[in-house]
């Protein structure tokens, strides 16, 4: 029982990462077009609570 359980959680960890690598992927282009047009880090933080 214990090594279904073991290869049920590999499994559900395994399905999550395949969902959210897209959303990783998006994310680091965004802050990619952010950086290039010269928005600082610092910045992002700021905007993030000005709204």
């Amino acid at each position: 029982m214990t090594a279904a359980l073991l290869i049920a959680r590999d499994c559900i960890i395994y399905w999550v990462n395949v969902w959210i690598a897209p959303v990783e992927c998006v994310f680091d282009v965004i802050e990619s077009e952010l950086a290039r047009r010269g928005v600082a880090p610092e910045e992002f933080d700021r905007l993030s609570q000005a709204a």
